[in-house]
């Protein structure tokens, strides 16, 4: 069973995954100011890397943002990588 807690502390931010009850990987973000996060890092350990982790990781972001009417600014290489496989996200 996977599941999802976000954080934020009003400066950071951070969705962790969770694969039975374990810790598996986390996306993470920063504030820039009230309408626009830092998609500054996506780490999925080594142990749980075959499970594809990242994409919902991503998707927790994504939702988020859109939710909030964000704009996400990404300088972790696997959200830049995933925007540019997928244009229709580039109102985010």
């Amino acid at each position: 069973m996977i599941e999802f807690k976000h954080t934020d502390d009003g400066k950071d931010g951070r969705f962790t995954v969770f694969v039975a009850g374990t810790e598996a990987g986390y996306i993470k973000y920063q504030w820039i100011d009230k309408s626009h996060i830092n998609a500054n890092g996506t780490l999925v350990y080594e142990e749980f890397r075959d499970q594809k982790l990242g994409t919902p990781l991503f998707n927790q972001l994504v939702d988020f943002a859109r939710a909030q009417s964000l704009k996400i600014f990404p300088t972790c290489p696997f959200v830049v990588k995933t925007f540019k496989r997928h244009p229709e996200l580039n109102d985010l």
